[in-house]
């Protein structure tokens, strides 16, 4: 694909509003049609992916846009070659703004950010149970615990939260490293490709109807632990 039609895909796309949006075929020519268009409604069509090559691509891509271009970019370029349209039509760089949890504000962690995008192109409606699912996981599992081809394990620990602020540091106050590290780097990395196995592996068990309901409880009216963050003077009075 030339420059001009990556860039006319991704305008489509940008231009795009609600659940379905309709994508006007590229011509040969280059040029705008309005009598021939196709029509995508969420949800996407989907086939299992392998967990593994996402996983290692999610590590792969960290290196160049970070955590939540990382984990969308790994499986979208998995689904564009196993299904095609529509994904086809989705730049990965429309993610790149999640990086440091969004910016750099340290709020929803980069991989959970993007790997929510794909759960919802791809589930629809039914995103609750496996979005909650990953989160669940993500906060009670030792992270990261993907280890890169020709690579050691490193230091992992327990994010508890699904924030980018406290799993980071939770991370840097046991390993010693700093934030700005290149082994911090590393450790994103990894966590990209950790998070990104684990949604293949969950729209895999969704898609073959296997995946078992999370229950949920939090504080406040959330999800997460608020006690992580707040202290109970601090609490909102239900």
């Amino acid at each position: 694909m030339n420059r001009r039609d990556f860039l006319g895909n991704s305008l489509k796309v940008g231009l795009s509003v609600g659940v379905g949006f309709s994508v006007e075929k590229a011509m040969a020519s280059n040029s705008w049609s309005t009598s021939q268009q196709t029509t995508f409604k969420v949800p996407y069509p989907y086939k299992p992916i392998d967990p593994e090559k996402v996983a290692y691509n999610a590590y792969r891509y960290y290196k160049i846009g970070e955590c939540c271009f990382a984990t969308f970019g790994a499986l979208i370029d998995e689904l564009k070659e196993s299904v095609g349209e529509p994904y086809t039509y989705l730049p990965s760089e429309m993610f790149l703004y999640g990086r440091g949890g969004a910016n750099g504000w340290g709020t929803l962690c980069g991989t959970l950010n993007g790997a929510s995008a794909i759960i919802n192109l791809v589930t629809g409606k039914e995103y609750a149970n496996v979005i909650d699912s990953l989160y669940q996981w993500y906060a009670n599992t030792k992270l990261p615990n993907y280890i890169p081809p020709h690579k050691e394990a490193i230091v992992t620990t327990t994010p508890e939260l699904p924030l980018c602020h406290v799993s980071v540091m939770n991370w840097c106050k046991t390993s010693g490293y700093a934030y700005d590290s290149k082994e911090r780097a590393e450790r994103c990395a990894r966590l990209a490709g950790s998070v990104a196995q684990k949604t293949a592996e969950l729209l895999n068990l969704w898609y073959k109807k296997k995946l078992k309901n999370v229950a949920t409880e939090g504080g406040c009216k959330t999800k997460m632990n608020c006690m992580m963050c707040h202290s109970p003077g601090l609490l909102p009075k239900s």
